[in-house]
């Protein structure tokens, strides 16, 4: 029981030291008599990383280092080091976060023990809170949750539910209500969110409301908004009353308690700071317990996650939650969550903007024992203030960020609003340094942003200063520097460094730390996505399918991964595989011509004949629009001939052997026809067009229509410029006419010899003329004089005939 009492205490100095305030004074004593106990603990907790055995310490030096501040960086990084997980790296602004490292090592340990012994069942909750802390320490983007810290907390949160499932106080049986299991279900709900796992949250949030007897109605009522409002509109409303009166929420409290930390409207301001309802009983203020706010507060979450976050609808919801809420002043922190969610939702609204920021630099203030604009008194600060165990009394039902995010939110939107160099100040107090350079650069300043670095640089070292450097300077030793420090496990210092190779063209040293980052953080799409081209470049082909199969399992979205992932199964000679892939990139983005014509490709090696003929006339569509059309290539005449050649195939052997599928074949043959209609209509020097047009309709048994299209095809021919020189289109000239010829010699009457005569006479004349200066003359004039000839034996027995 001690030491889960030291590591429950442990845990809540952390969060009192980057959550809730006031801070912690720097002269702290020594809280542990038992530094041998607790060193050993951090020792084998240390084990379990890969990297650490250059951290360790004897024992005399890690007792004097257990309230170690973050000036002593060595110890500091060393701390951020065990703290991180898969690559993620903790915030390194943090303060103390050797008390989250002994809690986590303290009841992580518990809970092994926990199993076989019932009273200690509470250290399963204790430790779900310190991984929750442990995660929202961590520098991850929406929805790269460690994998290693989410399997132990579902595990941990199982292992409480199951503790506390049918645990019931006696006071609440006649209710059913649970308010212990509300608890549970809430903490984990919120979890969910950060976690950041869609949609399940709600269903938690809905188990904790039924458990802790909250009734929630969300409806309307006639009501004014503003001070001279003339008529009463309708305003959305959130009717809640609690069942039941927790020991909690008996305490008296009054509105002036928590009064000092609300921003209230101008006398300008023409809002109200409640809405006036015409019905009186929607003005009464019901009863509501700290745990069902809190749950309330938690439904707001979801709506705010479950709808878009600009739409007025959402806002209008979430701020019907929050003014119920708000209306009561039970708790310090549930009440400064729902102000800090409202002044979200205000500063979107231009009449609003600086009340809200106000009220986040008010709330950001509550932290700092310092006086302050919004905190301008000694009495503010020691009188006015809530005492630090009521801070924290509730922390963990609600969704309230830590200092640093504070001063982010505040930041980004002194940036949003033009006010950058504000803005760089409290992103370097941060050591947001990627911010900080952007904000600084928009204000001419890049130098100052420099200067800034190495200065903090010169106090103490962390990975990300010396990535932040490396990014300013483009020097590569100060990335290097960053790995060095982080001890191999800064996953962005490895990116960071990969890019500059990239940039440089040096791929294989680009490839080498794209596959060191990716160790460490294995969700990252876009990593994913340059690792995969690179690999393509170098021919490692393995490496690329596994780099952008990746990236389509982390975002199915992506349109250009899954081409990529067709491209290589196509170099693979796969096209069963690419195939799949080709449709589902079309699926996200049906506007590129590049894949479509992979697909024409891949479905021509499958025999897709249908999808084929669809694949080149979206390819034409494409490039009759004026906006895309640049670049796109024209349907290549072996793909046209392919098409063609396999349609007439797939007909005559379903129509020799009387299969059911020739109507299908039939259909097929007709789109073919239109396909060719359509690419000849929209160019006159495509000669092979009408050439696959009477191989079509050979094919089919149309003779009658053959003859047409030889005859266009030879009328193209005629129309290329210089036909005459060129060795191919002289022979495709010769071919041309003989066919023609031949069709009129089987019809035998002597207006079509007459016709073929004076055909090859001419194209003969044609050739003569233009290779008069020719040492020999072209093998197609010989050819051409031995089909006169033919024709000419023709006509004169048909002559001989009609004198006998």
């Amino acid at each position: 029981f001690v030491l889960e009492l030291v590591g429950i205490s442990c845990l809540n100095l952390f969060l009192q030291s980057n959550y809730t305030g006031p801070t912690i004074e720097e002269d702290i004593s020594d809280i542990s008599p038992h530094n041998g106990s607790i060193t050993s603990l951090l020792k084998k907790s240390s084990k379990q990383s890969a990297n650490s055995s250059e951290e360790k310490t004897d024992e005399s030096t890690a007792a004097n280092n257990a309230t170690a501040s973050k000036a002593d960086l060595p110890y500091q990084n060393a701390i951020l080091a065990e703290l991180s997980a898969d690559g993620e790296w903790p915030c390194p602004v943090c303060e103390y976060p050797y008390f989250l490292l002994v809690a986590r090592a303290i009841l992580s340990k518990l809970v092994e023990l926990a199993s076989s012994n019932t009273l200690l069942k509470g250290v399963h909750l204790w430790n779900a809170r310190s991984l929750v802390a442990q995660q929202r320490l961590l520098q991850t983007k929406v929805g790269d949750a460690p994998p290693s810290l989410t399997e132990q907390l579902d595990a941990t949160f199982d292992k409480c539910l199951a503790a506390f499932a049918t645990a019931q106080d006696e006071d609440t049986k006649e209710t059913k209500a649970n308010p212990r299991l509300a608890t549970i279900l809430l903490e984990r709900g919120l979890a969910e969110h950060h976690w950041d796992r869609p949609g399940m949250g709600r269903a938690l949030f809905v188990q904790a409301q039924k458990n802790s007897g909250l009734e929630v109605e969300v409806t309307g009522a006639v009501g004014k908004r503003t001070k001279f409002q003339q008529e009463a509109t309708a305003q959305m409303l959130v009717r809640a009353r609690s069942t039941i009166v927790l020991e909690s929420s008996t305490k008296e409290t009054t509105k002036e308690d928590t009064s000092s930390i609300m921003v209230k409207h101008s006398e300008e301001e023409i809002l109200l700071e409640r809405i006036k309802f015409d019905d009186e009983k929607e003005n009464e203020i019901q009863s509501l317990n700290t745990l069902d706010q809190s749950i309330l507060l938690a439904l707001c979450l979801d709506v705010k996650n479950s709808n878009p976050t600009k739409e007025a609808l959402t806002a209008e919801e979430m701020g019907a939650f929050l003014a119920r809420v708000l209306d009561h002043h039970d708790d310090w922190m549930i009440y400064a969550t729902a102000l800090l969610e409202r002044s979200w939702l205000e500063f979107e609204r231009s009449h609003a903007k600086e009340r809200a920021i106000l009220q986040m630099q008010a709330l950001a203030d509550q932290h700092t024992n310092r006086l302050t604009f919004t905190q301008s008194t000694k009495k503010s600060i020691e009188e006015d203030s809530a005492p630090v165990q009521e801070r924290l009394q509730h922390l963990h039902n609600i969704v309230y960020p830590p200092r640093w995010a504070m001063i982010q939110e505040i930041a980004d939107r002194y940036a949003h609003m033009g006010i950058v160099t504000s803005a760089a100040e409290l992103f370097t107090e941060i050591e947001l340094w990627d911010d900080v350079v952007d904000c600084y650069t928009r204000a001419g300043k890049r130098q100052l942003a420099e200067q800034i670095v190495r200065g903090q640089l010169s106090k103490h070292e962390t990975p990300r200063m010396w990535t932040a450097l490396g990014d300013l300077t483009q020097d590569i030793q100060y990335y290097e520097k960053a790995i060095e420090v982080s001890n191999r496990r800064y996953a962005k210092a490895f990116t960071a460094l990969a890019e500059y190779y990239f940039e440089k063209k040096d791929l294989q040293n680009a490839y080498l730390n794209y596959e060191e980052a990716l160790k460490l953080r294995p969700l990252l799409a876009h990593v994913w996505f340059r690792f995969g081209t690179i690999s393509m470049q170098l021919d490692r082909w393995e490496s690329a399918l596994q780099a952008f199969s990746a990236v389509v399992q982390q975002e199915p979205e992506e349109a250009e991964a899954w081409a990529n992932v067709a491209a290589i199964h196509m170099h693979n000679k796969n096209p069963s595989e690419a195939y799949p892939a080709l449709n589902e990139s079309l699926k996200h983005n049906r506007n590129n011509w590049r894949v479509w014509i992979s697909k024409l490709y891949t479905c021509l090696d499958l025999q897709k004949y249908d999808e084929a003929i669809q694949a080149c006339n979206v390819i034409l569509d494409l490039r009759s629009s004026n906006a895309q059309s640049e670049g796109i290539p024209p349907l290549e005449e072996k793909c046209v001939r392919a098409i063609v050649g396999g349609a007439c195939r797939n007909f005559e052997e379903a129509r020799t052997s009387e299969n059911v599928s020739v109507e299908s074949c039939r259909r097929t043959l007709l789109r073919v026809h239109a396909l060719l209609d359509r690419i000849g209509s929209a160019s006159a020097t495509m000669p092979w067009v009408f050439e696959s047009l009477a191989y079509l309709h050979a094919q089919v048994g149309a003779d009658d229509k053959v003859l047409d299209y030889l005859m266009q095809e030879y009328r193209t021919l005629q129309g290329v410029p210089g036909w005459e020189r060129d060795l191919d289109l002289r022979k495709k000239m010769y071919d041309v006419v003989a066919h023609i010829v031949s069709i009129r010699q089987v019809d035998g009457s002597k207006e079509s010899l007459v016709k073929s005569r004076m055909l090859v006479r001419g194209v003969k004349k044609k050739v003569e003329d233009s290779n008069i200066d020719a040492k020999t003359a072209p093998v197609e004039i010989e050819k051409l004089e031995k089909l006169l000839t033919g024709i000419e034996e023709k006509l004169n027995e048909l002559k001989a005939e009609e004198a006998s």
